[in-house]
């Protein structure tokens, strides 16, 4: 087998951009493309594309798939690339957009996609070598291709460019055995949340999400957005550009939500935003339901005589109405009457500019510049959110807790070596230093008695004067109090308890961070590394 693979990010970066162009026949764009980066000419190759073999003309759907073979060599890899949103090109991207990924309504174009994946596969079955198959997509690609490797379950990595997320309920509608696990899990309910849904599929889909990876222009607007079911499936993120560059406005929630927990003006908005969200995406599901597919498709070419027939008879397009009626109605009463919906609008306004970053363009350009940082996703069960790690910061966050211990540790052997020495030494130097005073009066008893007789003056005026007629020394020491030692063995305990609880964590730690960052090898090889360098501290 080939020790990497034939296209590097860089590379599928290139092609995912020229796949905007329509990969067929591009064979001559491609070699040039490989041999510019490569230095060499690319194995052999052959293209695949929706477009040749007339899928998705009717759902939008647009995608491309290379497949490389050299058997000499060991190779025998197939990528499949899918296209993003092209409103201005074709109307099926954005109907799909709003059905399918937003209310999940829609699965016209993940079943284009899955009928050309079986297409190809057909095309290169039968090799004694085995298929090694890769993935990209861009924006509404993205979601495609993400969603096609946790279907199949058969890719080695999958990377999506500025991407749109997973809809967890067409998973739930397309995979059989994905159901399956649900109702197993928490029986035949279809009221599960989508957090719920969320947490199942994240354990259900553990192996594949770990080859599953996501690239962001930081600032663009894709990836900021969160609506009920949408799931950045994946456990690596590549951020590119400006570091510094802000976070676009998430519409999907609510942005004084701290405020809504105290202010009951805020409370309310909150639940009328919330509500707003909801009722727009069921009633692009309620316009799914009862407007065909093919109205909404050829609803550019068509505007006219579609509304002319409303006009006309409305009662054969009652359900469309309200469908309309009420994805409006949210809308508007959301924009002009919720203090939430204006900061949003206004915010937007104000970010406008950073909606090119969206764009496949940036993706390449940045990852030529080399402007990114790599953070790793995970997600928290506690709070059933998606958590981004940065690994250089958990790096150095596992130096400080092996330090930690470190100096805890010579602390503790410090204490130790205290209370069975130190003590000692201290108690028998006190013993030494009386002994020798009381050997000095000894050896004159009458200077003792007459400090004695001063001392005991004082008290005359008590009564009688007391006067010393004898003196008796004792020269035996009793062995030290058990409550001398015991402050010391307190302490000594609580810093062991600290060591262990530290040595306890760091281990925990390991073992999860080694098994989500098992399949990429590089970062497993590195954890690998600091594992024997802290054990060694």
């Amino acid at each position: 087998m080939a020790n990497h693979s034939v296209l590097d990010n860089s590379l599928r970066n290139k092609l995912t951009q020229l796949e905007y162009k329509d990969l067929s026949g591009k064979e001559k764009e491609i070699k040039e493309i490989y041999k510019e980066t490569m230095g060499k000419e690319p194995p052999n190759f052959e293209i695949y594309s929706s477009t040749d073999m007339k899928i998705g003309k009717k759902s939008g759907f647009d995608g491309a798939a290379i497949h490389f073979y050299d058997k000499k060599h060991h190779i025998n890899e197939i990528y499949y690339i899918f296209r993003g949103t092209e409103p201005s090109k074709d109307f099926g991207d954005v109907v799909y957009d709003a059905l399918g990924i937003g209310a999940g309504k829609s699965n016209k174009q993940i079943n284009d996609a899955l009928e050309m994946y079986n297409e190809v596969e057909k095309k290169v079955e039968g090799s004694d070598i085995e298929i090694k198959r890769y993935g990209d997509g861009h924006s509404l690609g993205g979601h495609l291709i993400v969603t096609l490797g946790l279907l199949t379950k058969n890719f080695v990595n999958i990377r999506g460019l500025n991407d749109a997320p997973v809809n967890v309920k067409q998973l739930k509608d397309l995979d059989k055995d994905f159901l399956e696990y649900i109702n197993r899990k928490r029986g035949a309910s279809r009221h599960l949340s989508s957090n719920d849904l969320i947490s199942l599929a994240n354990t259900y889909y553990e192996k594949e999400v770990k080859r599953i990876s996501h690239t962001w222009v930081k600032g663009e607007p894709m990836h900021a957005q969160s609506f009920p079911n949408s799931w950045y499936a994946g456990n690596k993120v590549t951020m590119l550009g400006d570091l510094d560059t802000e976070e676009m406005i998430n519409i999907g929630k609510y942005p004084f939500q701290k405020e809504a927990k105290w202010n009951p003006v805020y409370m309310i908005d909150q639940f009328r935003y919330n509500l707003g969200v909801k009722t727009t995406l069921g009633g692009l599901g309620f316009v799914n339901d009862h407007v065909k597919q093919e109205t909404l498709l050829n609803l550019p070419e068509t505007r006219d005589q579609y509304l002319e027939s409303v006009k006309r008879y409305p009662f054969l397009h009652f359900g469309e109405i309200k469908a309309g009626i009420g994805v409006g109605a949210a809308v508007m009463v959301n924009t002009f009457t919720s203090p939430g919906a204006t900061f949003q609008l206004i915010k937007g306004i104000s970010q406008s500019k950073q909606a090119k970053l969206h764009g496949i363009n940036y993706v390449v350009k940045y990852t030529e510049a080399n402007a990114m940082k790599t953070y790793y996703q995970v997600f928290d069960s506690g709070s059933q959110e998606e958590i981004l790690l940065d690994y250089e910061q958990m790096k150095k966050f596992v130096y400080y807790c092996a330090n930690a211990i470190k100096d805890k540790e010579a602390n503790l052997n410090t204490l130790k070596q205290y209370l069975h020495s130190e003590i000692n030494e201290v108690f028998e130097a006190k013993k030494k230093k009386l002994k020798m005073k009381i050997s000095r009066e000894e050896a004159s008893p009458q200077s003792f008695m007459e400090k004695a007789d001063k001392d005991g003056a004082t008290l005359a005026w008590f009564g009688q004067k007391r006067v010393a007629e004898k003196v008796t020394f004792d020269k035996t020491f009793d062995p030290l109090d058990d409550s001398v030692f015991t402050p010391v063995e307190e302490i000594i305990s609580s810093i062991q308890e600290e060591v262990t609880y530290y040595q306890k964590f760091l281990e925990a730690f390991f073992q999860n961070f080694e098994k989500m960052m098992e399949a990429d090898e590089s970062v497993a090889s590195d954890i690998k590394s600091m594992k024997e360098v802290v054990g060694g501290i």
